[in-house]
């Protein structure tokens, strides 16, 4: 039976988010990740998680806390050979638990609209389609 596996992202272990986001994410690592980005990962202004399908890295997830009480799910991914396989799901399993650990009123995330996958797995987890983006229309966010 596959098995997957959820780790917490620390300052040891930052470089290898790094890395699976350029593969997950090559455009997005070349202009708004970059810099000091991945350090609010490890702070208490937001966290992130690795997921391993068979051991194997395959996917990862970044949240940031905003305001007094939510949470922006800014990237979630699985590289694609990982993909169907649950990891989405598990990740997502992750930041639902943290979220309520820490007492929080809303997750957010912003989504393509032409985005099945992520609005089904977004979904799962009781958000919602709650309008679109005002810098993009492309996206809807999900709440």
């Amino acid at each position: 039976m596959r098995r997957i596996g959820v780790e917490r992202v620390t300052p040891t272990n930052v470089a290898i988010l790094k890395d699976i986001n350029l593969k997950i994410f090559p455009i997005l690592s070349m202009t708004e990740m970059s810099g000091n980005f991945y350090k609010i990962f490890t702070q208490d202004s937001g966290f992130a998680f690795l997921a391993f399908h068979d051991q194997a890295l395959a996917g990862s997830v970044c949240c940031q806390l905003v305001g007094q009480n939510s949470l922006y799910l800014r990237f979630i991914g699985t590289i694609s050979r990982h993909r169907r396989k649950g990891v989405g799901k598990a990740l997502m399993t992750q930041v639902m638990k943290e979220a309520e650990l820490r007492n929080l009123d809303s997750v957010y995330a912003y989504v393509r609209g032409d985005n099945k996958a992520a609005i089904h797995l977004n979904r799962k987890f009781g958000l919602v389609i709650n309008g679109t983006c005002k810098q993009d229309e492309n996206l809807v966010v999900m709440e």
